[in-house]
């Protein structure tokens, strides 16, 4: 049996805890969520790591389970958000444009998907593997990994970078999907897994990773503080540091060597995903109990516990619906 790699495990759910710092608001909001865009990259940069193999054969058998797994995903979850988005519109503001053409062009072609915001990631993900599959089918991999600098530039030139090149924004689609994320950072994964051993090797190489994701971290902050006062901060996710930020946060992880589980790794194995994709049902609750105690919860609700509270929350469903044998 092969043995879990623990230590990435307990990144997953570090990286599903940021990714609800993104989503909610907190009084320390400025300077968290600049260092928290790095957990999608993460993500995509942890599967490239754990679905690459040296050999073809078995790398392409690895995408094609992937692809299956990611689908289904991609089928229950979508049509949970939309049952629960069709209702909100039903019973609030009878706004169905999210069931547009133009909606489900954008849901196809490029990852936005209308009914959970979130879910982009899972659309990015399965159109991810699916190229690099069909790549690897036609013996063209190298060509994904010459184009990797090439969209990752174009992601920061379209979108946190956009008002200083070109004095305007562009929609988030163009740059948040499968092409500007999804791609450049799964193939930096299998880029690190292929040369593992080289890594793994240099002494000081946990020294050096924790010394960049304390760097990057702190260049995060301030590109974001820069572009603010500058009244240049475009509404995307990633900056030029995030990429660093990220490689070097998966680096120091991998370099730890947990090789025991423990409460945090078991939670990482388990819960992440699901806490991804539940956390967004939870912020929505918060509000209507927030009516019904206006005082006690509106104070609790703009805390700084808040994101701890939602991540508790998201892994208790979690726990709930894999009990009553609904998610495994």
């Amino acid at each position: 049996m092969k043995q879990r790699a623990c230590n990435i495990d307990s990144l997953k759910i570090l990286c599903a805890f940021l990714v609800i710092f993104i989503h909610v608001y907190t009084p320390y909001r400025e300077y968290i969520v600049p260092v928290a865009r790095c957990a999608v990259p993460c993500f995509f940069i942890i599967s490239g790591y754990f679905i690459f193999s040296e050999d073809q054969k078995v790398f392409s058998c690895h995408l094609y389970r992937g692809m299956k797994r990611t689908f289904q995903l991609f089928l229950w979850s979508s049509l949970l958000f939309a049952i629960v988005k069709i209702l909100s519109a039903a019973f609030n503001d009878g706004d169905f444009s999210f069931l547009s053409w133009w909606a489900l062009c954008k849901f196809i072609c490029l990852n936005d998907n209308p009914f959970g915001y979130h879910l982009w990631y899972v659309g990015a993900y399965l159109y991810t593997l699916a190229i690099v599959w069909f790549f690897i089918r036609k013996n063209k991999l190298k060509w994904l990994y010459v184009v990797v600098p090439v969209l990752l530039l174009a992601d920061l030139c379209l979108g946190k970078y956009s008002l200083v090149l070109w004095g305007r924004e562009f929609p988030n689609i163009l740059t948040r999907n499968f092409l500007c994320v999804g791609i450049p950072y799964f193939m930096i994964g299998t880029l690190i897994k292929h040369y593992k051993v080289r890594f793994l090797s240099y002494q000081r190489l946990r020294l050096l990773t924790l010394g960049g994701v304390i760097l990057f971290s702190l260049t995060n902050v301030m590109e974001n503080r820069l572009l603010t006062e500058a009244d240049m901060n475009a509404t995307r996710d990633h900056y030029i540091s995030s990429t660093f930020l990220a490689i070097s946060l998966f680096l120091y992880f991998l370099y730890f060597k947990q090789t025991k589980s423990n409460f945090i790794s078991d939670l990482g194995e388990k819960d992440s995903l699901y806490v991804y994709i539940f956390h967004p049902l939870i912020i929505m609750i918060f509000p209507i109990l927030r009516e019904v105690m206006p005082m006690l919860w509106s104070d609790f609700y703009i805390s700084y516990w808040i994101p701890l509270v939602i991540l508790m929350a998201s892994i208790v469903l979690s726990r709930i619906l894999r009990a009553v044998h609904v998610i495994k």
